[in-house]
């Protein structure tokens, strides 16, 4: 594997609204180790897999969130980048985003209708970091946000149309720390503590429960399977529905009914996607992506109760 992470290493329907179909997975690594700036379209209810719009940038370790209109991509690496994309889902058109205020790779972002906030990550003096960049849709300004709680990267977030969960991530160890950033008045306090400390796990979730799945320890092979689910109001936590396959460097999106994990990395990098209903908690397996990709990120019109 390249990068800034290489030591790591080695130790609704299918009718509608266009964009509401389906969630978009974009950038990674792939097995060759080459960074790519490929996007795919996973529809939720046929379970097709599709091509979108390449981003103008290939990178991996950034992140993505966005609105019921358009996505944005933030970040990445290994040449750590602020770069963004904005990715218009009715017509699968890309453009250059406003920069975000700080390159990093290894960041997590969520939000809701009208801003995204992008959090955490690290940064090209090889420090990790607790910015957050506060990105607002409409007219694409960008201002620095509230800091989180702890400094950390290769974390989660994943939230609902008030608050943002960031969850797990790597400091000088494994964390199961969460921040909960409230966009109305951008305060921030700790959260609930995930069941299980990991980093390189990932996230997504409906308005009232967001999973963190998958992720992996410090240790060579201590990739998982485990989940949390965390209910926003009340900030509970219960361990979910395992995955189908144990990985790290997956990313995560859904819409109000099930949340979809693919990608990340076993010994090697994958095209495996999980489907995980929030009613019940049950999980199957989705159809795999068109390529097996680790450090990828992936949002959705539909996801965080959008």
């Amino acid at each position: 594997m390249s990068g800034i992470l290489q030591p790591f290493f080695m130790y609704t329907n299918d009718g509608g609204v266009a964009g509401a179909t389906y969630g978009l997975f974009g950038g990674g690594e792939n097995s060759g180790g080459a960074l790519v700036n490929t996007t795919q379209k996973y529809k939720y209810l046929s379970n097709i897999v599709s091509s979108g719009t390449v981003l103008g940038l290939a990178r991996s370790g950034l992140a993505a969130t966005g609105n019921s209109t358009v996505g944005i991509f933030g970040g990445g690496g290994p040449s750590v980048t602020r770069y963004t994309d904005k990715y218009t889902y009715s017509d699968d058109t890309r453009v250059a985003g406003t920069l975000l205020g700080l390159a990093r790779f290894g960041l997590a972002a969520t939000g809701n209708s009208t801003v995204g906030i992008f959090g955490g990550g690290y940064l090209v003096s090889n420090t990790v970091s607790n910015y957050t960049d506060k990105y607002t849709y409409s007219g694409n300004t960008r201002v620095a946000g509230t800091v989180l709680g702890l400094a950390r990267y290769l974390l989660a977030a994943t939230g609902n149309s008030t608050v943002g969960i960031f969850g797990g991530g790597y400091t000088d160890t494994v964390s199961n720390y969460t921040d909960k950033y409230t966009y109305s008045g951008n305060t921030r306090v700790a959260g609930t503590v995930l069941g299980l400390a990991r980093y390189l796990l990932a996230a997504t979730g409906n308005s009232t429960v967001g999973i963190f799945g998958g992720g992996g320890g410090v240790f060579v092979g201590s990739n998982y399977t485990y989940t949390d689910k965390y209910t926003y109001s009340g900030d509970t936590r219960a361990a979910g529905t395992v995955l189908g396959l144990a990985r790290y460097g997956l990313a995560a999106t859904g819409n109000s009914t099930v949340g979809i994990f693919g990608g990340g990395y076993t010994n090697t990098p994958s095209n495996y996607t999980d489907k995980y209903t929030y009613s019940g908690d049950t999980r199957a397996a989705g159809t795999v992506l068109s390529t097996a990709l680790i450090l990828l990120a992936a949002c959705s019109a539909t996801a965080n109760g959008l």
